[in-house]
């Protein structure tokens, strides 16, 4: 066929993993935290704030693409080993 779809199942899982990994590390991530009694001590505690909450948004959608492909891989694998079980049942 000259347009074959080829997907690797397994790679789509070892990315969902990795990127499991990545989102748990961005949850862990300190941003600072430390505040000094100078009037930009404000500004740091807000950016160090901001930073936090896009830490937490980011890991958030990261885990949700980390579920996204591994479900995709499995749906794919297990669509792929159906449709061959089919064809293999075809007589001619």
């Amino acid at each position: 066929m000259a347009n074959e779809l080829q997907v690797d199942a397994n790679g789509l899982r070892v990315a969902a993993a990795a990127s499991g990994a990545v989102a748990s590390l961005l949850v862990g991530a300190d941003s600072g935290g430390i505040t000094v009694a100078q009037p930009s001590g404000a500004g740091v505690a807000a950016m160090n704030a901001a930073l936090t909450s896009l830490q937490s948004r980011q890991s958030s959608r990261i885990t949700d693409q980390a579920g996204d492909l591994s479900v995709s891989g499995a749906k794919y694998e297990g669509t792929d080993s159906s449709s061959s079980d089919a064809i293999t049942t075809v007589s001619v």
